[in-house]
């Protein structure tokens, strides 16, 4: 359990600085790096409660919400629609059925370092996990089409980073499973897992110059402590 709070403490910090302090597109990422931290806070909570539904719902509604701002995020870099409000709407539709529906899971085990799902809902089974992924990779390839189209070295950089942090979390989890297959059923902590590494990688996009700023700050304040 440790892990999961851990992780929420962090994400929920790193969220605040870029709410207060980011440069580039601050609002959505800050968005994205709360959703985050309320995923783990999620997982806090099935472990303190011993699996019970409410750590679920608060869990899988954030994440579910997450993918469609991925193709918000780059709407506004790439100032081109790509149907972002369709996306959004389908993600709010699975996220109300999952406030409604009786069990999100229907058999699970809690590990010491994750959960383990081993059956879904059917309809989660059936369609969320279609939705999640297909709107992911719609994203990547958004992403790797403005790198290669676009002509500003700034936004290829922005682009570049934000698909890495895409890659991070959400490609590497299917290459581990591959390689250790037990792990499947713990895809959905996996992944968030994961998704700590990319929330740094987000938070360096949006803060931008303003991360030196923050990192000299830090350091002396660090220094006044030692006096």
């Amino acid at each position: 359990m440790l892990r999961p709070i851990f992780t929420a403490i962090v994400e929920y910090i790193l969220a605040f600085l870029v709410f207060k302090y980011g440069k580039v597109h601050k609002n959505i990422f800050s968005v994205i790096l709360f959703l985050l931290a309320t995923y783990q806070l999620g997982e806090v909570v099935i472990f303190l409660t011993n699996g019970n539904e409410i750590g679920f719902k608060i869990a899988y509604v954030a994440t579910t919400l997450l993918p469609p701002l991925g193709v918000l995020l780059i709407e506004r870099i790439m100032k081109k629609k790509y149907g972002y409000p369709l996306f959004q709407l389908v993600g709010i539709g699975f996220a109300l059925y999952m406030l409604i529906v009786p069990a999100i899971a229907l058999k699970f085990e809690l590990g010491p370092f994750c959960v383990r799902v081993f059956q879904y809902d059917y309809i989660i089974t059936s369609y969320w996990g279609i939705y999640y992924q297909a709107t992911l990779f719609y994203s990547m390839a958004l992403m790797m089409w403005g790198i290669f189209r676009s002509k500003s070295k700034t936004m290829q950089s922005i682009l570049t980073n934000i698909l890495l942090g895409y890659l991070t979390f959400n490609v590497l989890t299917f290459v581990i499973t591959y390689f250790v297959p037990w792990l499947q059923y713990s895809s959905a902590s996996l992944m968030c897992a994961l998704a700590f590494i990319s929330a740094f990688i987000f938070t360096k996009i949006s803060l931008a110059e303003n991360l030196k700023i923050l990192y000299k700050r830090a350091l002396k304040f660090g220094l006044s402590l030692n006096h």
